[in-house]
């Protein structure tokens, strides 16, 4: 829910930053993600003991991450991170081939057209009551190809 915007100048300025934190905004689903996890470490614990149940919690938190943990989007002249807990996503803007507009954001995709692949490449900018300044940055960067 930080934004900052200032004009790009070089390679390594930032023309748009913003962190989103969806648990907070969403407690009910918070509670329930932490109940399945609290409960299906509890089953593994039972069954195949302590160390089995850290590894069962750990892949659980490890795959909501994007959930429970906040999320930082940079939007350069070279290129988009996004940046969470346990990994970093970037794509180069030439690699950008096509760009997906929904409701929550936008997708950068490598690809030049729809694949079974889409879901595992490029780099989905979700919004953060920035929907419009997101919208024309990606414009301005790739020069109305997306």
């Amino acid at each position: 829910m930080t934004q900052t915007n200032t004009q790009a100048a070089s390679k390594n300025d930032t023309i748009l930053r913003w962190t989103i934190h969806l648990a907070p905004e969403h407690p009910l689903k918070l509670l329930c993600a932490l109940g399945v996890i609290a409960l299906v470490s509890v089953a593994a614990h039972r069954v195949i003991g302590p160390l089995g149940s850290m590894a069962v919690a750990a892949a659980l938190v490890g795959s909501l991450a994007d959930f429970l943990f906040p999320i930082t989007y940079e939007i350069k002249p070279d290129r988009v991170t996004c940046r969470m807990l346990f990994k970093q996503a970037e794509i180069m803007w030439r690699d950008v081939r096509k760009c997906y507009l929904d409701a929550h954001g936008i997708k950068l995709s490598p690809l030049a057209r729809p694949s079974r692949l889409e879901a595992f490449r490029g780099v989905y900018l979700r919004f953060d009551r920035n929907k419009e300044q997101v919208i024309e940055a990606v414009r301005t960067m790739r020069e109305g190809q997306c």
